[in-house]
């Protein structure tokens, strides 16, 4: 803010500028024209300016503005010191002079109204009294720098307000020289707070404002950074779709299925070579312009795209692995196995097509051939019943044999030895009658059976050695019974536990034999 000086001076000269002065009584005496006589005249100088620089006011009785007193304007009242008290009271800055004691002198009306002091009280009340405490170390500095006949540059400080708050004002301040000493100091002081709470607001807003651009430059780097990892991993993600797309293209022309790729609507877009070998059409043919169902026989047709009004050929496929019938273009019916899946996302089906009419035919001679080897076996098993008949009868056969055989001896040939022992004289006739006789009832006998059955191995020599083991005989008395040395009893005796199993065990042979029985 530009202070100004106020210098009285007579001069016969119109007001020559207003651009440091934002009162409006000034700007309205320089717009109303030159006055008619000479009269003091008030000089307002900003700080820091050459006079050349100032304005001056001077009374006019040409116009009369409404906001100054009429008394000033006409000439006809008060001194010098009241015209210019009345130019002072009329602007909107606060002017005092204070003594060098630090007591006010002067105060204008704008300087009353603002700390609430009247024409009575003001000398008695210093300087400080109207500055908050924080500032009066700053005021008292500048005071006596003033004083002492130095220059003050503007400076900001809080005074009292008469509601018992604060307000800022800025001051400015010079000292006056009487008989070049200096005598008071006259201040000029405007009231800031409403410029100061906008620079707060301005300061607030800035540093709000700098936050959000700062929030939003770090916002937008970081989608800017997202944006680059997302183009960066779109591109990766593209190159890959298509290394992927070469390589389905690939599986899909070089499989050896014929394969093709239809819409929703059953019209075939894509197809591979194999499937013009099956159908013995190019792409040129069926792409775009013919429905895939089209070569389907009309059962498997109604079976696969059942529709309420008997329409077909348009409606989605619904089954998704089925055998069915196609005739290519040269009137061939070939039996196929299709297996349709849905592409995700795009509206279309991948069918493939296997030609099974090499299996199928396969199929009906294995059929053919089951059916002939159902009838040999049949046949088979009616031959089988008749031999298992003939065993059975065999069987009963040999049973009714053995038991014959076995009630002869026992009635027929068995008397007769005992007769035939009791005639013999000779103790070693008797023995040869006895061994006949044992010999028999071992034919006879179910554990000689037994034996037979189970160990076909032994020998008819073994089977008699066994018996007579069995009947508790020593090797002394079979030796004697049959004739034969104990050696060869011995050597017997260790083929039947060899060919028994029962070498190297502790297992009596006698006891053993007994379990067979």
């Amino acid at each position: 803010m530009k202070q100004l000086l106020i210098r009285p001076f007579r001069s016969r000269i119109r007001i020559r500028s207003c651009r440091y002065t934002s009162d409006t009584l000034a700007r309205r005496a320089y717009r109303e024209g030159p006055i008619s006589h000479p009269s003091p005249h008030v000089f307002l100088f900003p700080e820091g300016t050459s006079r050349r620089g100032g304005w001056n006011m001077k009374n006019d009785r040409t116009r009369k503005p409404k906001s100054i007193d009429a008394g000033l304007l006409s000439g006809e009242a008060g001194s010098n010191e009241e015209k210019y008290r009345l130019i002072l009271d009329s602007i909107s800055d606060a002017v005092y002079k204070i003594n060098p004691e630090g007591f006010f002198t002067y105060l204008n009306d704008t300087a009353l109204k603002r700390t609430g002091l009247t024409p009575e009280t003001y000398p008695t009340c210093h300087y400080l009294d109207l500055v908050v405490p924080d500032h009066h170390d700053l005021v008292r500095d500048r005071f006596e720098r003033v004083m002492n006949g130095g220059a003050n540059p503007p400076y900001e400080i809080h005074v009292k307000a008469r509601n018992g708050g604060s307000y800022v004002v800025e001051v400015q301040s010079k000292p006056i020289f009487e008989n070049g000493s200096v005598v008071e100091m006259l201040g000029i002081s405007r009231d800031i707070t409403v410029r100061k709470q906008a620079e707060e607001l301005l300061v607030h807003a800035k540093a709000i404002l700098e936050r959000m651009v700062e929030e939003r430059t770090g916002e937008l780097a970081r989608k800017s950074a997202g944006l680059e990892e997302e183009i960066e991993r779109r591109k990766i993600v593209e190159g890959k779709l298509r290394e992927s797309e070469d390589r389905y293209r690939a599986i899909f022309e070089n499989t050896g299925t014929a394969m093709l790729i239809v819409g929703e609507d059953s019209m075939i877009c894509l197809v591979n070579a194999e499937y013009e070998k099956l159908s013995g059409y190019r792409r040129r043919e069926v792409e775009g312009k013919t429905r895939w169902t089209e070569f389907l026989s009309e059962g498997d047709l109604r079976r696969m795209n059942p529709l309420p009004n008997g329409r077909r050929g348009s409606a989605p496929l619904t089954v998704r692995r089925y055998e069915c019938q196609a005739v290519d273009k040269y009137g061939q019916i070939r039996d196929l196995f299709a297996t349709a899946s849905e592409i995700p996302g795009a509206m279309q089906w991948i069918v493939s097509l296997l030609d099974i009419t090499e299996r199928k035919r396969s199929e009906q001679t294995l059929r053919k051939r089951e059916e002939e080897l159902g009838g040999k076996t049949r046949e088979l098993e009616e031959v089988n019943t008749a031999l298992k008949v003939l065993l059975k009868r065999r069987e009963e056969d040999r049973k009714e044999t053995e038991e014959r055989v076995s009630t002869n001896i026992q009635d027929l040939v068995l008397p007769h030895l005992a007769k035939l022992r009791k005639r013999m004289p000779g103790a070693r006739d008797k023995s040869q009658i006895n061994s006949i006789e044992s010999i028999l009832r071992g034919i006879i006998s179910p554990f000689t059976q037994k034996l037979s059955s189970r160990m076909l191995n032994l020998t008819p020599k073994e089977i008699q050695v066994a018996n007579l083991i069995r009947d508790g005989k020593t090797t002394k008395e079979i030796a004697e019974h049959l004739d034969v040395s104990k050696s060869a009893i011995d050597t017997h005796r260790h083929h039947i536990r060899k060919k028994l199993g029962l070498r190297n065990k502790r297992v009596n042979l006698t006891s053993y034999l007994h379990s067979l029985s």
